[in-house]
Formats: C-alpha cells, structure tokens, sequence
C-alpha cells in the first residue's frame, strides 16, 4: 500500500469514526441493554460508503461499524462458510433442491476442488489506487463482470423468493437472470424491482415444445438477453429455430463443458455460452469444469461471449474465472443461500462481499482491471 493510499484510508477511516457512518441494512443490530436509550439514527454520510461506493470499501465499513457501534454482519463474510450457515435454515427439500440445480453434490465438490487448485500469484511493488470493474457482456453494461444466475423456485429459500433477489441485484446495478421455473412471475419482478437489467433463463423444450408467450411476457416485462439450458438426451435442437422466432435479442447457451460443444454453439450462432456442469449432461466422473475453461475461451474466444458457471463462490473463485478468460461470471447457490440467510439484505450481503473480494483480490495481484488479467495471475497447485 502506498503512503498515499495509506493516508486516504486513515483519513476515511478517522472520519466515518467521528460522524459514526454505518451503512445499516447489512449489519446485525447490536444487543440493547434494558433501560438502555435507543440509538439514534446514525450521521449522513459524507463519505462513499454504501452500495455504489467502491466496492473494496465495504470491508471497511464492516470493520469501522463493528468499531465505531458494535453492529456485525448479519452473517458471515467468509463466502466460503455461507453454505454451512445456510443449512442451518433451509429445509431439506430446499436443500436438495438447490444440490440438483447445482448438478449434484459430486459435481459441486468436483467445481470446489477444481478452482481452489488454482492459485492466486499475488504482486509486489505494484500500487492500484484506481481499480475498475466495469465491462460490457453481449452489449449490457455493468458495473463487475458477475452475474447472478437462474435459480428456480427461490421461495423455497425465503418467502420474498425472487422479488428479494431481484431487489438486491438491481440496487448494485447487477444483472439478474430471471428463471422459468421461478416461484414469482416475470411481471411480479418488474414490478418490484423496475429499474434492474434483467435476463430470462429458459429450460430447453421438452418433445412437447414451449409456449412462446412465456418469452414474450419476459420480454415485455424488460428482460433483454435470454439464458438457454441445453438440450438433455433425446431432445435434440429442433426448438431451437421457434426460440430464435420467439425471442429478439442475444441467445446464450449453457451447459457447455468442452471445446467442440463450444464450436458447436458457434455453428448454430448462439451469443454467448455458459461453461458449466451445472444443469448439463455429467457422467459418473465429473470433472471441475474450471479446468477446460481456458481451452474453450481459447477456442471461441471473440466469436461469442464466454461465460464461467460452475461453483464460484467467492471473489477469488470470480477472479480465477476471469484469469483463465471468462468474460463474466454467474453465480448461483451462493446468492440464495444470502436469501436464505437474510433476503434482500441477504443477498445484498453476500454480493457487496463477493464484489469487495474481488477487488482487493485484484489489488494483491496488481492488476487495475480484470481486462488486463491472464493466467499469468495464477499457478496450479
């Protein structure tokens, strides 16, 4: 850290102390005493603290609120731990629910081990006071390359389900995919989360086919970009021109887990691809699909959007993604266990944590945007 960056987090530091500057909705209320008077409301901040302050900030204002007023997170910052503290709260059938969206326990631990092999070369002598995470995916702008995934039936989780998860994304200007299996309406969303980029995750058709009025409601309702499962065995692509007839935007296809599937999706001029195990065919020995990442951006790179899908949990996971040339990063679980934890503030939590990760984590490397990394940025143990 250099001294002048040093100064500037003394300097914010000593005064959000003075004016007692908390951003309250993602704390835990500290015990009152009996008799004890009530807390005030706390000083408007004349700081950047909050959602839209930098990202990397809000470690301080976790670590200034816990000092300055005693509050705590409302759970743990540790992303690693959230599934952990989630089971605690989430039913069984909430529990298995959310394995199966994931692609079963042993592709979750395959996707946990696969991206922790990976190992972050952290940079000496390089200072980056000025850090940006903005980018563009297939036309949207957004303010970090993370993206949170189509998750269906999310009140199983918490009762405000997808309205809370839209709420929370929209406020961090992130974008949400919004499921076809989802417990709320497209419209419900829009209406309580008016001003979020959204996109509109669909399941591939089954022999019956689709009803291509759900598209036009998710359309008209303010989704732009439309998230495609694959096609399961025996279904085959014969949907696929009644999407395209359906649909008037960017198409992106998931599932995909190696190279020729990727030129494949060239071929049939998808957008974009999601590399991911998750909601694909596996066989018996899945692997991390981290690993054949760099292959398939290598491969189709430039020629449509690559996306990462499988198991990021953390900052660091985003950052590994992002090094081994994903364009953006979806996640899933993680976000509805931060639902499940504590709804919108949940969520919100989890993502302002996620996102403050990310961003020290690409200061440890030396690197001021996430377009300047490559596999340089990391070493596999």
């Amino acid at each position: 850290m250099s001294e002048h960056t040093r100064r500037q987090f003394l300097e914010v530091a000593a005064a959000t102390a003075v004016a007692t500057l908390i951003a309250r909705p993602a704390f835990a209320e500290p015990g009152v005493a009996p008799g004890a008077a009530t807390p005030g409301p706390p000083a408007k901040s004349p700081l950047p603290v909050g959602p839209g302050a930098p990202f990397g900030s809000y470690q301080s204002e976790i670590y200034i609120a816990g000092m300055t007023a005693g509050t705590e997170p409302i759970f743990t910052t540790n992303l690693s731990d959230l599934e952990a503290a989630a089971e605690e709260v989430l039913s069984e059938a909430a529990r298995r629910h959310l394995l199966a969206w994931a692609g079963g326990s042993a592709a979750v631990r395959a996707n946990a081990r696969a991206l922790s092999a990976w190992r972050i070369v952290p940079r000496m002598f390089i200072d980056r006071d000025e850090r940006d995470l903005s980018t563009t995916v297939l036309g949207a702008s957004m303010p970090a390359p993370v993206i949170l995934g189509p998750v269906g039936r999310q009140a199983i989780a918490h009762p405000d389900g997808e309205i809370a998860t839209a709420r929370a994304a929209a406020g961090l200007e992130l974008t949400y995919v919004h499921s076809s299996r989802a417990s709320r309406s497209p419209e419900e969303v829009a209406v309580a989360a008016p001003n979020g980029p959204r996109w509109f995750g669909l399941d591939w058709p089954d022999g019956g086919g689709f009803d291509p009025v759900l598209l036009t409601r998710a359309q008209a309702t303010g989704c732009t970009h439309l998230v495609l499962s694959p096609p399961q065995p025996g279904q085959g692509w014969g949907a696929l021109a009644a999407i395209r007839e359906a649909w008037d935007g960017p198409i992106v296809l998931g599932g995909i887990q190696n190279v020729p599937d990727a030129r494949l999706a060239v071929r049939r001029g998808f957008d974009g691809i999601v590399v991911s195990n998750e909601r694909g065919r596996r066989g018996p020995g899945v692997g991390g699909t981290i690993n054949v990442l760099p292959r398939i951006a290598d491969a189709v790179g430039g020629k449509l959007a690559v996306l990462f899908g499988s198991g990021a949990r953390t900052g660091s996971d985003v950052f590994r993604a992002l090094a081994l040339g994903a364009d953006a990063v979806v996640i899933g679980r993680p976000y509805v266990h931060g639902l499940a934890l504590g709804g919108e503030d949940g969520v919100r939590h989890m993502l302002r944590t996620l996102l403050a990760e990310l961003e020290i984590t690409l200061t440890i490397a030396g690197v001021g945007h996430h377009r300047d990394l490559d596999a340089s940025a990391l070493v596999r143990a």
